[in-house]
C-alpha cells in the first residue's frame, strides 16, 4: 500500500480506539455513579442521631398503643360480663401475673374505675421479645363500652414497660358507628411523658381516631389509625407526628395474638432535622419497619426490649 494508504489506516484504527475507549470510559464512570449511588442508600447515608431518634418514636408509639390495647381489650371483656368481678384475676389465660380490680362491680353504676395492677413486674415473651409491665393502669368509665359517647380515662400510677416511665392522661371515647357500620374511637392524650432514663424524657400530646373493624371471631379484627401527635424529644426539639397513610393493625400470631401494626407511615418533621418517615409495611408481622429519610432508607427490627442508648446522654435500657 502507498504511504498515503497507511497514513489514512492508522487514523481510522486509531479513530476506532479512541472511540472504544471513551466509551469504556463512559461505561465505567455510570457504572461508578450507580455504584456510588447503591454504596449511598445504605444504612450509614441517614445519620445515627435521627436513626435514633426515630426508633425512640417508634417505640414510644408501641409503648401507647400496648397501653391502648391492654386497655379496650380488657374494658370490652369486663364490660360483657357486667362489670360482675372483684379483684378479678387478669381475663386473660395467657397473662395470670396482672390483677383487675373494679370499684363497683355492676352494669349500672358509672362512672366506676378499674384498676389494672402489675405489681412489680409481670413478663410477656414472644418471638425473642419480651413486654414487662409493672405498675397501674387507672381507668374511669363512663358508660356502658359499646354506648355512643362512652369514655375510658386512663391514668397511670408508677407505671413502666421495660423500664420505661409513661405518664399522662389518655382519653378514649367511643364515637359511635360509621357509615360502614365499623366503630369510631377517638384517643386524646394530654400531658403525655415518656421517660426512658433520669435524663432521657419525650413529652408528647395526640389525637387519634381508630376505626375498628369487627369480626365474629375477634382475632380476625381489624384497626385502622389516623391522626398526628406533637412534642419534644430527648434532644429539646420540637417535632410533629402525622399519620400521612393509615396505620392498619391486625392481630398477630407470631406476637402473641396482640395487636401489631402492619401497614401504614408516618411522618415526623423534627424541627432542627427535618422529615424522616417510618414505614410499617415491610413484611406483615415480622416486626419490621423501614426509616426513610431523603432517599436513603434503614431497616429496623423492631423490639420492645431493646432501645439503642444516646451516647450524648448517657444511659438508656436494654435487656
Amino acid at each position: 500500500k502507498t504511504i498515503v494508504e497507511l497514513k489514512s489506516l492508522v487514523m481510522n484504527t486509531m479513530k476506532r480506539i479512541t472511540g472504544s475507549l471513551m466509551a469504556a470510559v463512559l461505561m465505567l464512570a455510570i457504572t461508578h455513579s450507580c455504584s456510588k449511588e447503591d454504596t449511598l442508600n445504605i444504612d450509614q447515608a441517614i445519620p445515627e442521631a435521627e436513626l435514633k431518634l426515630a426508633q425512640d418514636d417508634a417505640l414510644v408509639d408501641a409503648l401507647y398503643e400496648e397501653i391502648d390495647n391492654a386497655v379496650i381489650d380488657e374494658v370490652t371483656q369486663l364490660d360483657a360480663n357486667a362489670y360482675s368481678t372483684f379483684e378479678l384475676k387478669s381475663t386473660s389465660d395467657e397473662d395470670p401475673c396482672y390483677t383487675v380490680n373494679v370499684d363497683f362491680p355492676d352494669s349500672t353504676h358509672f362512672p366506676k374505675v378499674v384498676t389494672i395492677d402489675y405489681g412489680e413486674g409481670c413478663t410477656m415473651v414472644f418471638r425473642n421479645d419480651t413486654i414487662t409491665r409493672s405498675g397501674k393502669i387507672i381507668i374511669t368509665v363512663t358508660g356502658r363500652w359499646f354506648e355512643q359517647g362512652t369514655q375510658h380515662i386512663v391514668t397511670f400510677d408508677n407505671f413502666f414497660i421495660n423500664g420505661v416511665g409513661i405518664e399522662g392522661t389518655r382519653t378514649i371515647t367511643n364515637q359511635g358507628l360509621n357509615e360502614k357500620g365499623h366503630l369510631l374511637i377517638s384517643i386524646k392524650l394530654e400531658g403525655g411523658v415518656v421517660a426512658f432514663t433520669e435524663s432521657e424524657i419525650m413529652t408528647l400530646e395526640a389525637d387519634y381516631l381508630r376505626e375498628w373493624i369487627r369480626y365474629r371471631t375477634p382475632l380476625l379484627d381489624t384497626m385502622i389509625i389516623t391522626g398526628s401527635a406533637s412534642g419534644v424529644n430527648i434532644q429539646g426539639e420540637s417535632f410533629t407526628r402525622t399519620i400521612v397513610e393509615p396505620l392498619v393493625l391486625v392481630h398477630c400470631r407470631e406476637y402473641r395474638w396482640l395487636w401489631v401494626i402492619v401497614d401504614g407511615i408516618v411522618e415526623i418533621n423534627n424541627s432542627v432535622s427535618g422529615i424522616t418517615s417510618v414505614d410499617y409495611s415491610a413484611e406483615g408481622c415480622d416486626g419490621t419497619v423501614i426509616f426513610n429519610r431523603n432517599g436513603y432508607r434503614h431497616n429496623y427490627p423492631f423490639k420492645y426490649n431493646h432501645r439503642h442508648h444516646h451516647e450524648n446522654h448517657g444511659g438508656g435500657f436494654g435487656q
